[in-house]
């Protein structure tokens, strides 16, 4: 008998505790998996949203990254438009309320521009008229509000009629409430002011005029213009998401440390437990090696198996939670290679640590005494 099958065949006289680790493991790995999965979901939420709803280049205010809190002046629009290179500018505005039931919404606010409404998809009814209390609703929102088309629901003290249900395709914006700006402005208090603009470039200039009119309008109006990739790293900067971020990365170490102690804990046990046939092994001339590559291979297997069942998982949890409507319909939750190998990564020499110490123990005792031991 070869020492892998050996090995295997030690495991096979326990299968109930090998089991148990195993699914130890693997609880822990798919946890850090499905967490970290989650984290980066959060960033490809913004990212998709804003280049779903935006031109190629958003003109925001400097040093704010929430997106509520960012105010322009609408006056602005006009000087942005005068800049040679520049084919279009619309703008927008965003703001958090409630319903009168407590369900929290966030309302964009559209210029009244053919460019910028036609970046508003309506699956169903109409494009809301300016100067008329009249929304539409992403369908997710409509859903979590049980509102259609003809409703009336109650956003920032007023009631609006709802007119149309749009049909974004990222999380993001299918819970966002849309309606003309100036109507939001009004309801709001926020008068002349926009939250970002967005603009598009003429057709055919090289990426040094583009770089020009950037470099212009920023030293011009002192205004930061990123693409869309450069708002979401932004955005992603936010407090609030950094540290969701950093807890999803302590857990998930928390986690996968559980998991090896689990599998020391594990062969530790079994270490002591088969003393004697340790000692036996030892006085039929097995030498330290051959015991410490044993007890290793015994944590490999449990590990590996651990490891592939917590990729499973993993998968399978975040397949579960993206099917949610209350998670999977505002953040992408689909675990990427990234989110795979660093967990694996982790997790596998956190294993061998935790079979080299029962390695150990099994080779520190001097076989007379492993024999005499009950």
């Amino acid at each position: 008998m070869t020492l892998t099958k050996f090995a295997y065949s030690n495991l096979l006289r326990r299968p109930a505790r090998t089991l148990l680790t195993v699914l130890g493991i693997a609880l822990a790995i798919g946890t850090a998996v499905a967490l970290l999965a989650l984290g980066r979901g959060i960033y490809d939420s913004l990212g998709e949203g804003f280049t779903e709803r935006s031109s190629e280049l958003l003109v925001t205010p400097r040093n704010v990254v929430d997106i509520t809190a960012m105010r322009l002046p609408e006056t602005l629009g006009a000087g942005l438009a005068a800049i040679e290179g520049v084919a279009d500018v619309s703008s927008e505005l965003y703001v958090f309320t409630s319903t009168s039931e407590g369900d929290h919404v966030a309302v964009a606010g559209v210029s009244d521009s053919p460019s910028k409404w036609a970046t508003v998809p309506i699956a169903s009814g109409r494009r809301p008229d300016a100067g008329r209390a009249e929304v539409l609703l992403g369908d997710v929102i409509a859903q979590t509000l049980g509102a259609e088309i003809g409703d009336r629901i109650e956003l920032l003290d007023e009631e609006f009629e709802v007119v149309g249900i749009t049909a974004y395709g990222t999380a993001l914006n299918r819970g966002v409430a849309v309606m003309p700006l100036k109507v939001l402005q009004e309801a709001s208090l926020r008068l002349n002011q926009v939250s970002t603009y967005s603009i598009t470039l003429d057709r055919g200039l090289s990426r040094d005029q583009q770089r020009d009119v950037r470099t212009r309008i920023e030293q011009e109006f002192s205004v930061v213009v990123s693409d869309m990739q450069e708002i979401a790293d932004r955005l992603s900067s936010d407090r609030n998401i950094t540290i969701l971020k950093a807890i999803s990365k302590a857990i998930s170490i928390v986690a996968v440390v559980m998991g090896g102690l689990n599998l020391l804990a594990t062969l530790l046990l079994s270490v002591q437990e088969r003393t004697r046939e340790i000692g036996m092994l030892c006085a039929i001339g097995w030498n330290d090696r051959l015991v410490v590559a044993l007890i290793m291979i015994e944590g490999l297997f449990i590990g590996v198996l651990g490891c592939a069942g917590g990729v499973l998982v993993g998968i399978g949890a975040s397949s579960l939670f993206s099917s949610i409507p209350a998670i999977g319909d505002i953040i992408a939750f689909t675990p990427r290679l990234s989110d795979l190998v660093l967990p694996l990564a982790f997790a596998v020499p956190l294993c061998i640590v935790g079979a080299a110490y029962p390695a150990w123990r099994a080779v520190s005792m001097l076989p007379a005494e492993a024999l005499r031991h009950v």
